[in-house]
């Protein structure tokens, strides 16, 4: 302990993502004493970069799409302004595949009014949304949510895809209210996704401080937790936390076959599966329910090509796979359109995902049956001839968490492991938001209610 540090002023943070990581420098700036435990060599939880040789590829998230300035400024006081690469122009273009050939996403409710990937009947449906009731259920799926406003069509292909590409799921499997808090809060609000988005639409065009941008950094998305831990005065990796234990003097964490504390404040920010009575004794009841949060596997395939060997000019963010297609992949990022650098000069670099809530047992497969997989779907979409000059695969056997109709439930759960442990704190992308931006966001909220309570 530091000298004349008092316990109640000592911080355990137990697991090394981004919310976690954001949440103990805030407070380490703020006065407090930090000490991070994480069970793997390196900080940054499902994000990780990997340079071999000239190809730079991502194992987890490919993009930081920030949409404030309190996110840009915190990247600024991490010293990443220099680090920052801004995605290609023409990575705001993303393709949906209908009936096998990839045509261009529309960007907004009146582009959708008009794309090819919809028939009349369902442009139709587009321009008389503003005309339906607004939902009552606050459990509604978000299938149930879009069919109900947008029709089927819509439902299928311009939500079905944009769903495998953030969740790696199926939009009967997600909450409207908690995976997509914004288009339930355009129909509470304005009573119409198409009102609600002309508003927001004024608001910003009046509001020109700050313009979204989609960005990564020069060596990939862990420049981030690596700028995190570097100022962390005590990181401990390669720590295994096996029990925290709420003694009189405070929290104690007991890892590698020691005890760690007394901390006056213990925050655990790991994901919901990993939770049971040996790590924290909730009530085995109160722990069962926040294991009902589903974490679907998913495999990530990178391929390499010379770029004659793909006809496709791979110009944009990349395209997404309705599940209507009944196609063996998710989606592909066109990586090296997206950011400099990622592949050798005269290369392409592409990300594929495989299974996820969808299709589920396709991500389990070997490595050599996915890229097979992965090069017949290329073969047929993209043009791509011949063997990959480059191949990787990573497996999440648990990837993102899903936010299901009755995830009310498992939040509620959560409230109460806190409400039953002084000094609890849970932290994760299982609330709050799945994006590197809302973790970050989340870890500084974090931050400022420990800060506030300590002073009160």
């Amino acid at each position: 302990m530091a000298d004349g540090m008092k316990t109640e002023e000592r911080v355990a943070i137990v697991g090394g993502g981004i919310t976690g990581l954001t949440a103990a420098l805030e407070l380490q700036e703020a006065g407090f004493e930090t000490v991070l435990f994480e069970r793997r060599e390196s900080v940054g939880g499902a994000i990780r970069s990997v340079r071999v040789n000239n190809w730079i590829v991502e194992y987890g998230p490919n993009t930081l799409q920030v949409r404030s300035e309190r996110v840009y400024d915190y990247l600024e006081h991490l010293g990443l302004q220099d680090r920052i690469v801004e995605a290609n122009p023409s990575a705001s273009s993303r393709y949906v595949v209908r009936n096998g050939t990839l045509v261009q996403l529309p960007q907004s409710l009146k582009e959708a009014a008009f794309t090819s990937l919809l028939s009349r009947s369902g442009r139709v449906r587009v321009l008389t949304e503003p005309f339906r009731r607004r939902g009552e259920d606050k459990d509604e799926t978000l299938s149930s949510f879009v069919r109900r406003r947008m029709g089927e069509e819509f439902l299928d292909y311009l939500i079905d895809p944009f769903v495998a590409g953030i969740y790696a799921g199926l939009p009967d499997q997600l909450s409207v209210r908690f995976a997509f808090p914004r288009l339930y809060e355009l129909e509470q609000r304005y009573g119409s996704l198409s009102a609600g988005a002309m508003v927001k639409s004024v608001q910003r065009f009046m509001d020109r401080s700050f313009k979204t941008r989609l960005i990564s950094f020069r060596d990939g998305i862990a420049e981030l937790p690596e700028a995190i831990a570097g100022r962390l005065k005590e990181v401990r990796t390669g720590q295994e936390v096996t029990r925290l234990e709420r003694s009189r003097e405070g929290w104690v964490v007991h890892s590698e076959g020691m005890r760690h504390g007394p901390f006056g404040i213990l925050i655990l920010n790991i994901p919901l599966y990993r939770y049971d009575e040996q790590l924290l004794d909730g009530g085995g009841e109160i722990l069962d329910v926040v294991r009902k949060s589903g974490y679907p596997p998913l495999s990530i395939l990178l391929s390499g090509y010379q770029k004659d060997q793909i006809e496709h000019p791979l110009n944009g963010f990349g395209f997404l796979v309705p599940s209507a297609e009944k196609r063996k992949i998710l989606g592909t990022l066109f990586s090296s359109s997206l950011f400099p650098g990622r592949a050798p000069e005269g290369h392409h670099l592409l990300t594929t995902f495989v299974g996820g809530g969808r299709q589920p047992e396709l991500a389990q497969l070997e490595s050599s049956e996915l890229m097979d997989i992965v090069a017949t779907e290329h073969r047929d979409l993209l043009g791509v001839k011949g063997e990959p000059r480059f191949a990787d695969h990573i497996y999440w056997p648990k990837s993102i968490p899903h936010y299901s109709p009755d995830y009310g439930g498992v939040l509620s759960a959560v409230e109460t492991l806190e409400k039953r442990h002084k000094n609890l704190y849970l932290a994760g992308n299982f609330r709050g938001g799945i994006s590197v931006p809302d973790c970050i966001c989340n870890g500084l909220d974090l931050a400022g209610k420990i800060s506030d309570a300590s002073v009160s």
